[in-house]
């Protein structure tokens, strides 16, 4: 039971903001790999609708992990959860502001 909850976790955390609004994880790599690999239009195409599809794909297991870990979870661990959620969620985007700023300061 614990191995399940640190692995649901595990899976939890590293999925947890990338479906969050406003997404653009494919888009900005596909942007990268345009200018790196001088990708052509068909190219692009075709990995947009890759990332795309994917992300689709790995939404629906997040949701599902999520649903499994609350059939195991007592309310007041799944209130717990949404809390370290949230904390996780504010160190997020308290490193992502300060990656901005720091981006600024070194002329990128």
């Amino acid at each position: 039971m614990k191995k399940l909850v640190i692995v649901a976790l595990a899976i939890f955390t590293t999925s947890a903001f990338a479906y969050g609004p406003g997404h653009k994880g494919g888009e900005h790599m596909v942007e990268r790999l345009e200018k790196k690999l001088e990708l052509s239009e068909a190219q692009s195409t075709q990995l947009k609708a890759i990332f795309q599809e994917q992300g689709e794909k790995m939404k629906t297991l997040h949701e599902e992990t999520q649903s499994k870990m609350n059939q195991v979870l007592t309310p007041a661990q799944q209130e717990k959860l949404a809390e370290m959620k949230e904390q996780r969620k504010a160190r997020w985007e308290e490193r992502k502001e300060n990656w901005k700023e720091n981006k600024g300061k070194r002329g990128e």
